[in-house]
């Protein structure tokens, strides 16, 4: 069901991303690394999933996604990894690092995670990893970095794909500097889109279609949610599978993703030394657009502020997705 809230998993449930799983199928099967990036519910995980799904189906590729949401570790993803591994029944052939017993692969006590993890991903043969939120990751990322590379060079049979916010990790990996292994190798990227408005229409009238509910207010739910899939999906299952009302529907999918934001925005804060610059910048921007204007209302709020430090505010809240650049203008990401 298209309004199914869980992420998609095959191609027959995912709507209108044809054209962006065969490109991620693409870039994976030809040895190239994979970034996917895009706004909050616009269904990146999704895209993975059924692309990992292909590959698995198809192609007869080993696949393990992971979540790396609240993992902040080398050894976090490590011990997640070799969960998922072990749960999926995948063999490794790993000695130094690495018991193998009854329950699967389990670290030695007191091996070095990233020996580990260099040991456990260069012994991988025709597998592809999905990393969900590599941001996560942002506190070791030179560490992890460190050992992408090694893999990178030592082992072409392993892919990854990453996906998150443009911060930490996943600039570094977009634009490395000259002395990291990964230094011109950039993976390929695939930024997915807000549906226009064509497509948004035939992805409610499907999903209501699915459901039996005559439906002809399309537009109003647009206007309101823009083409997010995420937040168009939630609509559509308040209304036509849970039964609310048309404007309680609207107003509570509305009202869910202002929580599911300002989540995600203190969940960023976190690792932000100056939490309130950022705060008083977002909320300036709710009122006016330009550099020059944002920076004049956060000062007067704050007190005198560096120009570059400023700059860095800004292209970090871009960067995750909280806010987007067009032209001259700042404007808040998922203003619905």
């Amino acid at each position: 069901m298209l309004f199914d809230l869980h992420p998609k998993e095959s191609r027959t449930e995912l709507f209108g991303r044809d054209e962006e799983v065969d490109y991620a199928v693409k870039q994976l099967l030809s040895g190239n690394w994979l970034i996917v990036g895009g706004q909050r519910e616009i269904g990146k995980t999704s895209l993975v999933k059924v692309s990992l799904n292909e590959l698995r189906k198809r192609q007869g590729l080993k696949t393990v996604y992971v979540n790396l949401r609240g993992i902040r570790s080398l050894n976090g993803l490590l011990n997640s990894l070799l969960s998922q591994m072990n749960s999926l029944k995948i063999s490794i052939d790993v000695k130094v690092n690495f018991i193998i017993g009854s329950a699967g692969v389990e670290v030695k006590k007191g091996a070095k995670a990233v020996s580990s993890l260099t040991e456990l991903l260069n012994s991988l043969s025709n597998f592809v990893l999905a990393l969900d939120e590599v941001q996560e990751l942002s506190k070791v990322s030179k560490q992890l970095l460190d050992v992408l590379g090694n893999v990178f060079s030592t082992n072409p049979k392993v892919r990854f794909v990453f996906t998150g916010s443009y911060i930490g990790v996943m600039r570094t990996l977009l634009d490395p500097p000259s002395d990291s292994p990964l230094h011109g190798r950039p993976p390929a990227v695939l930024t997915l889109k807000a549906f226009d408005e064509g497509k948004a229409k035939e992805f409610l009238r499907r999903g209501m279609k699915e459901l039996h509910v005559e439906f002809h207010r399309e537009e109003e739910v647009i206007q309101r949610l823009d083409g997010v899939v995420g937040w168009l999906t939630l609509f559509g299952n308040l209304h036509a599978s849970r039964g609310l009302g048309f404007d309680n529907a609207l107003r509570e999918t509305v009202e869910q993703g202002k929580k599911i934001v300002a989540e995600e925005f203190r969940h960023f804060l976190e690792s932000k030394v100056n939490k309130e610059l950022y705060v008083e910048t977002m909320r300036t921007v709710k009122v006016v657009s330009r550099w020059k204007e944002i920076k004049r209302g956060v000062e007067m709020a704050l007190g005198k502020i560096d120009d570059k430090v400023f700059s860095n505010v800004l292209e970090s809240l871009v960067n995750s997705n909280f806010m987007e650049k067009r032209g001259n203008e700042y404007l808040i990401t998922d203003q619905s």
